[in-house]
């Protein structure tokens, strides 16, 4: 016990003091910085370039690392705004001092630095300090004599006197070789310059061909203030305190998310490098019928978490050669008796917690996922219904659950997980346990419709599984499965949990009764708008049919009417046609008699030319057929003038006994020719004059 535990002992007094205070604070609703100004405060934080610590010291660079996320962290309660000023250790600290940053992190606690500058209450983060070989480094080894004569190179900071302090402990005279940057380091180890290593594990990134001595120290570093700002010493305290009281794992998932690859990560240790050296093949068992953690496919293949999670395992070890062989089984404790005959290296997935491995003899490995078990219960849970369980016997996970957490409880057990449920439907059993990766999509299932889950307190892990005394296996499995991280398994667990259930039309159905009603009476309302409109487009087009056909009637009628007055007016211009015919042939005719009495009488006169008595009879003879003619021709135009309506009618008084003289002298010659004598009797013809 020294001055430094001293102050770390005031130091966790004084931390607790102020995560009361920020409690209260944070229930009395006062704002951590209701003292600051509203304006943001800018502070000068020293940049160094460190693996993983801190990242992108330099302008233009992208920052990030454990260091440059906390500086955010702490921003969401002080409101400060940061300016980066960037160089290398030694500088940076020697700034801090001189007043020109206002921050430095990754600073251990001794003693005479805090006289000069200012350390908060709380650290922001720990670290081990190891001594790392290149595995090629036979002759080097845990023991600490073989380091006499070695070159071992440090970073020049607080872990330079815990070294020096290893090594006087331990009688060992090497060369200790100081750097005042991570990366010259590194470099210097890289290239063999050094012959050990001295890192924080924290502060080194995972190196391949590299080989974890020991441990030679321990210690908490902090962000650092500037001696003369005490106001923003005691802003990071409160920040801190409130920190703590929020979000109280903040640091340690901090550490897991960065760290996870550290230089202790692919450091392998004596017992794995054996392991390695001795085994080209991993054999492992997993148990059937458990997705999304394992099972067996319909081509007869592995399947599940199991598939992904090895190979990836392998690989973050740096294992990639390794060939890995599958075997499945049924029953759990066939899969860990196999693991005891050395039938299998490893088992997937075990759990139970430590005394049921012991008791299996079997090592468990770090948690590849860990989830609440859940408890499957049909109607009202209440404090009966843990008094029964049923258990799947081929599965002796749930046995062990039940047996830790329900000692009290009775146990049946039947041949499957679904058996178990059947049991708990039909009131057999009081509950039945699913882990929790599984549960939700168990219970899809329509079948299962009446049962309901409920979340238990109790956390249910699932490990790999090796036989106890394979050390080397057991080591290497947990680096992978810190290097993958905690929630890788959870990650890809979706890809299998589809053969939890099975999903048809008829669960749709059930499952979206609102929705599949709502779509039937869609459907159904979409029928009966298209019958109406069909019903009424029907009988749209009987009538329309109807007022044709009666359109066509009436058409028809007029047609036939028109047909009829065509018909008539055309048989009456036919009669008018023949009419006209016969009157032109009667007219030709009447015509012809007096043209021939002219002719005739034209010829007679002019033989006898020399007779004058003679010749003016014939004259006088030609002049009443010419009057005649020109009577007949006026009679033709009296007829156009009747069919194009100008008719006029004219009243003339005649000498009948003259007019029928005249009609004879016309007709004389004619009937000469034909020899032929016209005798007319005028001897009781009145005329009146």
């Amino acid at each position: 016990m020294n001055t430094r535990q001293s102050k770390q002992s005031g130091m966790g007094l004084r931390r607790l003091i102020l995560l009361v205070c920020a409690v209260m604070l944070v229930l009395a609703g006062v704002p951590i910085k209701a003292y600051a100004d509203t304006e943001k405060e800018v502070v000068r934080v020293g940049y160094y370039e460190n693996e993983i610590f801190q990242e992108g010291a330099e302008d233009g660079k992208v920052k990030k690392g454990y260091a440059y996320e906390y500086y955010r962290k702490l921003s969401e309660y002080t409101g400060w705004e940061y300016e980066y000023v960037y160089g290398d250790f030694g500088d940076l600290y020697q700034m801090l001092l001189d007043g020109k940053i206002d921050f430095l992190a990754g600073l251990a606690w001794k003693e005479d630095r805090s006289k000069v500058i200012g350390y908060p209450d709380a650290e922001m983060g720990n670290e081990s300090y190891y001594l790392v070989k290149c595995d090629e480094k036979t002759e080097i080894t845990p023991d600490p004599s073989t380091l006499s004569g070695c070159r071992i190179g440090v970073l020049d900071s607080a872990m330079l006197d815990v070294l020096k302090q290893y090594l006087n402990e331990h009688n060992v005279n090497a060369e200790v070789v100081t750097y005042s940057d991570y990366k010259d380091l590194f470099q210097a180890f890289d290239s063999h310059e050094v012959d050990v290593l001295a890192a924080e594990s924290d502060g080194a990134y995972g190196r391949e061909h590299s080989e974890v001595l020991t441990v030679f120290g321990t210690s908490d570093y902090y962000l650092c203030v500037n001696i003369n700002r005490p106001d923003l010493l005691a802003e990071l305290n409160s920040a801190q305190a409130m920190l703590a009281a929020e979000e109280p794992n903040y640091l340690n998932s901090l550490r897991d998310k960065y760290y996870s690859v550290s230089v202790t990560a692919l450091a392998f240790s004596q017992a794995e490098r054996e392991w390695m050296s001795e085994h080209t093949t991993l054999q492992v068992g997993y148990l059937e019928n458990y997705l999304p953690y394992s099972d067996t496919d319909d081509k007869g293949e592995v399947t599940g978490i199991v598939k992904d999670m090895v190979p990836a395992v392998l690989d973050a070890v740096g294992m990639q050669n390794v060939k890995v062989t599958y075997s499945g089984y049924v029953n759990y404790d066939d899969m860990i008796a196999a693991v005891s005959s050395g039938k299998i290296d490893v088992a997937f997935p075990v759990g139970g917690g430590l005394y049921y491995s012991e008791e299996s003899g079997i090592y468990q490995s770090n948690p590849v996922s860990s989830a609440n078990a859940e408890l499957v219960y049909k109607g009202d849970f209440s404090e009966m219904t843990t008094k029964h369980f049923a258990v799947n016997e081929n599965n002796r996970l749930q046995y062990y659950f039940v047996q830790t957490n329900y000692p009290d409880a009775e146990i049946t057990f039947y041949p499957s997980t679904d058996e178990c449920l059947r049991a708990v439907l039909d009131g057999k059993a009081g509950c039945a346990t699913l882990n929790g990766l599984r549960a939700n999509d168990i219970l899809r299932n329509r079948k299962y419709k009446d049962l309901s889950l409920y979340q238990s307190s109790y956390s249910d892990v699932r490990c790999f599984g090796v036989e106890i005394g394979n050390e080397g296996l057991l080591k290497l499995l947990n680096r992978g499965i810190k290097v993958l991280g905690e929630n890788y398994a959870q990650s890809i667990s979706y890809r299998y949990t589809s053969g939890l259930y099975s999903y048809g039309f008829i669960d749709f159905v059930f499952e979206h009764m609102a929705l599949v009603g709502t779509i039937i009476l869609i459907i159904v309302l979409i029928i009966v708008f298209f019958l109406v409109h069909d019903v009424r487009r029907t009988k749209k087009q009987v009538e329309e049919k109807e007022k044709a056909r009666r359109d066509l009637e009436a058409t028809n009628v007029e047609l036939a009417e028109s047909q009829k007055a065509l018909s008539d007016a055309l048989a009456v211009a036919e009669h008018a046609n023949r009419a006209k015919t016969e009157f032109l042939n009667n007219m030709s005719h009447d015509i012809r008699t007096p043209m021939n009495a002219i002719v005739g009488f034209t010829g007679l006169a002019t033989t006898n030319i020399d007779n004058r008595e003679q010749v003016l009879d014939y004259l006088g003879k030609i002049s009443v057929s010419s009057q005649h003619l020109l009577s007949l021709i006026n009679d033709v135009l009296d007829m156009s003038r009747i069919e194009s309506g100008k008719v006029t009618i004219e009243e003339t008084d005649v000498h009948l006994p003259e007019m029928i003289n005249d009609l004879r002298t016309i007709i004389h010659s004619n009937i000469a020719s034909k020899q032929l004598e016209l005798f007319i009797d005028t001897q009781d013809v009145i005329s009146c004059g």
